[in-house]
């Protein structure tokens, strides 16, 4: 069974691709998508939007997963979030892919075993679980995506 899993961002989409077979869970392959800040909202949204159906073509995923938009005290930046997941359940919906998203306390709690974990243990926990270095992980936008991923391969 294929996992896309997705942290979403209008400048740093990570996402991460797993295997699961019976208890095993494989990575597969991470990455980020990374619209240009000088683009039009539209553009960004729809750089994620044709990513995303790239990846779900190659992948041919059974699951797609993202992390649910977290509200912190700017509003604005919430609303922004919440465009980029939406970018990426239209692609899931074209192609007909089951989706499901998690909030990042369920996400943290998945891969930690602390829902309040910090950025750096769920780095650290990706790291050990699959055996990553550094430089796969060049921002915390593709280390989130693969607990992102790890949530929902636990979960099903």
């Amino acid at each position: 069974m294929i996992i896309i899993g997705f942290d979403p961002g209008l400048s740093h989409t990570g996402y991460a691709v797993l295997n699961k077979e019976g208890n095993n869970i494989n990575f597969v392959q991470c990455g980020l998508i990374s619209p240009k800040r000088n683009k039009s909202l539209s553009e960004r949204l729809f750089i994620i939007f044709s990513e995303t159906n790239k990846l779900i073509e190659d992948f041919n995923p059974n699951l797609v997963v993202i992390e649910n938009v977290f509200y912190g005290k700017n509003v604005q930046s919430a609303i922004k979030l919440g465009q980029a997941k939406a970018s990426i359940m239209l692609s899931s919906e074209k192609y007909n892919v089951d989706m499901v998203d998690y909030t990042p306390r369920e996400i943290k709690q998945s891969i930690v075993g602390n829902g309040a974990a910090s950025k750096e243990q769920v780095e650290f926990m990706v790291k050990k679980i699959f055996k990553l270095d550094d430089t796969m992980l060049k921002r915390n936008d593709i280390s989130d995506a693969i607990a992102v991923a790890w949530c929902g391969a636990n979960k099903i």
